[in-house]
């Protein structure tokens, strides 16, 4: 048996729990078109079901705090190859990226799956504000302006906060952190999974151009770090569309494997276990 130990990572509402309701979905109905079909789990069956439940009913999925975080092992078999393997996907909180970020702390069970044989799926949210100013965005008052308010026209400084830090900052960081002790440096396959991937999807763009366009720091850092992370871009919409109630009901009237949205080397389809397929292959 070929054993790959996977990791998800992202960011507060980043889409990752709503992927692993669908992917727990698609997997364990054995749907056609996947490449991938489940044999058995281990870990919280209570906590699948439970996001599964809410993904079927296009509700929000429960979001992932620090103090439940569960850790999910899927056996499958890709029927391409007859290969077996045992993904291991913690469903790690939003907010444990932040402490690692903020506080430079983090938990041993983070360390031990981070290290174990695999590759990383690190959401990137598509449905969110730009975070990023830039001195272009910036309008300067004019110089007999600029003793309104007080003398020197400026604000009051105020203390850093880390946890406001443009979004593709943190993300660079992340990825690098991950290449010094105490992890392993290592060559690592990496997938960019863009979720939401239904409201820009009508751009034209493709998720690698997406990221150009939206995230050029994240985009720079992975172009000239080849050494550290093979990478491959995805879009995602794990739910198929947003959840209001208009597109809500159109949503649940389709099967709900079929409303699932990946978009990967160029093709759209339902098969959302593309990406860790090519994580877990040898020469893909």
């Amino acid at each position: 048996m070929t054993t790959r130990r996977h990791i998800i990572l992202g960011y507060p509402e980043s889409g990752k729990t709503t992927y692993l309701a669908a992917l727990w979905h698609v997997i364990d109905a054995g749907l056609a078109g996947t490449s991938l079909v489940l044999e058995k789990t281990s870990g919280d069956a209570e906590y699948l079901n439970k996001i599964v439940e809410a993904w079927l009913r296009c509700e929000e999925v429960p979001r992932t705090y620090i103090s439940n975080e569960e850790h999910v092992a899927l056996h499958v078999r890709d029927t391409r190859t007859q290969a077996t393997m045992v993904l291991t996907l913690p469903d790690f909180s939003g907010e444990t990226f932040q402490e690692i970020f903020a506080d430079r702390q983090c938990s041993e069970a983070f360390v031990e799956n981070a290290n174990a044989t695999g590759g990383i799926l690190f959401f990137i949210n598509a449905d969110r504000a730009d975070d990023m100013t830039s001195v272009l965005d910036h309008v300067f008052d004019d110089d007999e302006d600029a003793g309104d308010g007080d003398e020197t026209g400026l604000e009051e400084p105020t203390d850093y906060d880390p946890r406001k830090t443009p979004e593709q900052t943190r993300i660079v960081e992340l990825l690098q952190i991950l290449q010094v002790r105490p992890f392993d440096r290592r060559h690592r396959r990496l997938v960019i999974a863009i979720s939401a991937w239904d409201v820009v999807q009508d751009d034209g763009v493709s998720p690698a151009e997406w990221i150009a366009r939206e995230m050029p720091f994240l985009d720079q850092f992975l172009r000239n770090n080849s050494e550290t992370y093979d990478v491959r871009f995805c879009g995602i919409s794990a739910q198929g569309g947003m959840l209001n109630d208009g597109s809500r009901a159109l949503l649940l009237e389709k099967k709900p494997a079929e409303r699932v949205i990946c978009h990967w080397q160029g093709k759209s389809g339902p098969d959302i276990t593309q990406p860790l397929r090519w994580l877990g292959a040898d020469d893909e």
